[in-house]
């Protein structure tokens, strides 16, 4: 059966320690670490002393990759810090955003300088053996993320398919067919499908898969019919993800429980759909 895996940021437990105890006692073995500027290798070293496997890691992300200046020379300094992290703990993939990805606060248009911005991380990514993978964000970044796919030909720059912001923004666009020869890492979640322009990041829900309107079955036949063979990669935020939250009353250990048997689901779904 395929790997399973999930978030660290998944807000189940008091600390980064709780967090990845709570995950491993659920039965996770891979675990995503979300990189915050500071603490990055504190929790990635301490998921790994735990005996959990890291496949990719999520880079701290910034609209500053557009805009010449100082936030952006730090951010630059920072997201190469983390590569290098990611490097000393033998991570293979970083998980990239081109923006911050909300709606109500937006990068600069596409340009030469962000792109070659990104193709920086790229090659100095490659000397460090790590590969970047692009994520996919909200609908107004669209235009940011395939500017880069689009213009940056290099097997060291892969493609993140986030699910949930593909059908909660995008959904007419099929990423996997365009893009699938790429993928190099997944972000798998829920939500109602019913962002419009305007509305802020608070619709993007990060639900259990199968708790939302997201057609899975589709999904899945997709994916199936990419290169993808990595971990099956759950992306969850179990409070902080808009309204209703339908995970108050559950403890964070029985929602782990549960993220791990829907994680497994969509293994074997996808299992399945490839030997069809």
């Amino acid at each position: 059966m395929l790997e399973i895996g999930i978030n660290t940021n998944n807000e189940c437990g008091k600390d980064a320690k709780a967090v990845l105890t709570n995950i491993k006692k659920a039965g996770f073995k891979n675990v995503m670490v979300a990189f915050k500027v500071g603490k990055a290798e504190e929790t990635l070293k301490m998921a790994q002393d735990l005996g959990l496997n890291v496949p990719f890691v999520h880079l701290s992300n910034s609209n500053n990759l557009w805009a010449k200046g100082e936030e952006n020379d730090l951010l630059m300094t920072n997201l190469k810090e983390q590569i290098e992290i990611a490097a000393k703990y033998n991570v293979p993939i970083a998980v990239l955003h081109a923006t911050k990805g909300t709606a109500d606060e937006l990068a600069l248009p596409p340009n030469e300088f962000g792109l070659n911005c990104i193709l920086e991380l790229v090659k100095f990514a490659k000397k460090h053996k790590v590969k970047i993978s692009l994520e996919n964000l909200d609908k107004p970044s669209f235009k940011h993320f395939k500017y880069v796919m689009d213009n940056i030909d290099d097997k060291n720059l892969g493609y993140c398919y986030d699910v949930g912001h593909h059908q909660l923004y995008i959904p007419n666009i099929d990423l996997l067919k365009k893009y699938g020869n790429r993928i190099l890492a997944v972000h798998l979640h829920d939500n109602l499908m019913d962002w419009e322009f305007g509305y802020d990041w608070t619709r993007d829900l990060h639900r259990l898969p199968f708790d939302g309107k997201i057609d899975y079955n589709k999904v899945i036949k997709k994916l199936a019919a990419t290169s993808y063979n990595n971990v099956v990669m759950l992306e969850l935020h179990k409070d902080s993800s808009g309204e209703p939250r339908i995970y108050k009353d559950m403890s964070d250990m029985d929602f782990l429980k549960e993220a791990k048997k829907r994680a497994e689901k969509l293994a074997q779904m996808l299992e399945c759909a490839r030997q069809k």
